[in-house]
């Protein structure tokens, strides 16, 4: 789904990406870059993709659908600290949208992701009508 999401489909008032990003899986890799690049820095964030290369066999442009890999190479690295880079990601996608972060208890990150999906999904629904 996120594939057909393109900046240019929502309305302005819905979805104020940065330039760079043109669909829900641009986003996802420009937060999950900032945020990587913010915590740990620029070198460490690249040893995280190498190690994705080289242990999963996945770039970084596959991350959006290998979330669950990129989760669980984030796991065996940082440990617990895996969930704040997620909550992190997930705030930051928030900001990028121009929507209120809400912190829901026992909500995790791929729980975040879909229900992005289907608010930007409701919305080009309505946009469409």
């Amino acid at each position: 789904m996120e594939a057909v999401i393109s900046a240019s489909a929502i309305a302005g008032s819905l979805y104020a990406p940065d330039a760079a990003a043109r669909s829900l899986d641009d986003l996802l890799l420009l937060c999950i870059d900032e945020v990587l690049t913010d915590l740990l820095g620029k070198r460490t964030r690249e040893a995280v993709y190498d190690c994705l290369e080289r242990n999963y066999s996945l770039s970084r442009s596959d991350i959006p659908g290998h979330l669950n890999k990129f989760f669980e190479l984030l796991e065996e690295t940082f440990g617990k600290g895996s969930k704040t880079i997620g909550k992190l990601i997930i705030k930051r996608m928030f900001d990028k949208l121009e929507w209120k972060f809400e912190d829901i208890p026992g909500f995790e990150f791929m729980d975040y992701m879909e229900a992005i999906r289907r608010r930007i999904a409701r919305v080009l629904i309505e946009h469409a009508k």
